[in-house]
C-alpha cells in the first residue's frame, strides 16, 4: 500500500519553522552526464570525493529503503540582522579581509538540520510510519539539481541556485522520505539571459560559459577546501575565507527580500574574530570558538593564517 501525505502539509510546517519554500520530486534515478562530463575535465580538483558513490548521485532513492520522495528546503541568509551588521562596514576599508557572508552564521549545517527533523517529528505525529533522512550539503546528489527539479529556482551561470524572490543567497536541505507527496510539475526557465556578469566578475575566471565551475580555480575552494597553499596565480580580493563576489555580481541578489530568520542566528564569535584578524592581533583562542559555533569547521588555524599572508600580500602588490 502506498503511503501519501499531503506536501501542503509539509509546505506548512516548513513556512513556520521558518524556511523560505519547499518542493518535492519523485526519489528515482535522474542524469547526472553533467557530473561525468564535469569530473573528466578535471575541475573538482583534489575533491576526489566526487568521484565516489556514482550510484546514489544518480538514484537518490538508494539512501533509504523504500524512499519515494525528496523534499527540498531554502532558506535565505539574506537576513535583517546581518544587513544591520553590514550596513555601516562594506566600504569602510578595501584592505578590510573578509569572509563569505554564510560563515557569519551559526553553523547552518546543524541547525538547518534540527529544523528538519523538527518537522519529521511533527509529521510523524501523525503519521507514526513516515521515516526520512536529512541532509545539508552532506547528500552524494546534486542539491542544486534537486532543488531545480522542485521547482525552487534555476541554475545560474556560476553553478548556482537562483530564486527569483530570494536571489542565490540560499542554503539548500532535503528530507528523503519513504511516503509519496505532491510533486512539483514546474520547472523555472532559465532567467540568466545574456548576462554575464558573475563570469566578469571572477577574479580567477573560474566561471566557464557552459554553467561550470573549475574548482582549481575557484578562490572558495582555495582558501577553504585546497590542502597547502593557495596556488599563486590565485586572486583572493580579500577573502580568506569563501567569496561571494560572484553572488555579489548577480543582479538577482541587487533586491531580494531581508528576512528576520527563525533558524539563522549570527555567530557573534565570527565578528570578533574578524575584527582582531583586521586588527592584526590574529587570536587562536577567538578561531577555535568561532569553530565550534560556526560553519569554518572545514579549515585549520595554519590554512587560516596562510590566506591572509596571500591576501595582505596582493594588498602591496
Amino acid at each position: 500500500m502506498n503511503k501519501y501525505i499531503d506536501f501542503e502539509k509539509i509546505k506548512t510546517l516548513a513556512l513556520e519553522a521558518g524556511f523560505q519554500n519547499c518542493g518535492a520530486v519523485k526519489a528515482k534515478e535522474y542524469n547526472i552526464s553533467f557530473l561525468s562530463e564535469w569530473l573528466n575535465k578535471g575541475y573538482n580538483a583534489e575533491m576526489q570525493y566526487l568521484e565516489r558513490n556514482i550510484d546514489k548521485r544518480k538514484n537518490p532513492s538508494l539512501l533509504l529503503d523504500n524512499s519515494q520522495s525528496i523534499i527540498s528546503f531554502i532558506i535565505s541568509y539574506n537576513t535583517q540582522v546581518f544587513a544591520n551588521l553590514t550596513i555601516n562596514e562594506d566600504n569602510k576599508s578595501n584592505k578590510n579581509l573578509k569572509f563569505a557572508t554564510y560563515s557569519h552564521f551559526e553553523d547552518y549545517h546543524k541547525i538547518i538540520k534540527q529544523a528538519l527533523y523538527k518537522i519529521i517529528n511533527c509529521i510523524q505525529e501523525t503519521y507514526p510510519d513516515f521515516k526520512g533522512i536529512v541532509f545539508v550539503d552532506s547528500s552524494p546528489f546534486s542539491e542544486k539539481m534537486i532543488a531545480k527539479e522542485a521547482g525552487l529556482g534555476f541554475i545560474g551561470k556560476n553553478s548556482l541556485l537562483i530564486n527569483k524572490e530570494f536571489g542565490s543567497q540560499i542554503l539548500i536541505g532535503e528530507i528523503i522520505t519513504n511516503y509519496f507527496t505532491d510533486y512539483n510539475t514546474f520547472i523555472e526557465e532559465d532567467l540568466c539571459g545574456d548576462c554575464k556578469l558573475c563570469i566578469e566578475a571572477c577574479p580567477n575566471k573560474a566561471i566557464n560559459k557552459d554553467k561550470t565551475l573549475n574548482a582549481n580555480l575557484c578562490s572558495s575552494y582555495q582558501n577553504m577546501t585546497k590542502k597547502g597553499n593557495i596556488d599563486k596565480q590565485i586572486k583572493l580580493n580579500s577573502y580568506i575565507y569563501g567569496c561571494d563576489i560572484c553572488l555579489n555580481a548577480c543582479p538577482w541578489n541587487n533586491t531580494p527580500k531581508v528576512f528576520d530568520s527563525k533558524i539563522l542566528g549570527l555567530n557573534t564569535s565570527m565578528q570578533e574574530l574578524i575584527q582582531s584578524i583586521n586588527n592584526n592581533n590574529i587570536d587562536k583562542s577567538l578561531f577555535n570558538k568561532a569553530k565550534k559555533k560556526g560553519a569554518i569547521e572545514n579549515i585549520k588555524f595554519q590554512k587560516l593564517l596562510s590566506n591572509i599572508q596571500k591576501a595582505n600580500e596582493e594588498f602591496i602588490f
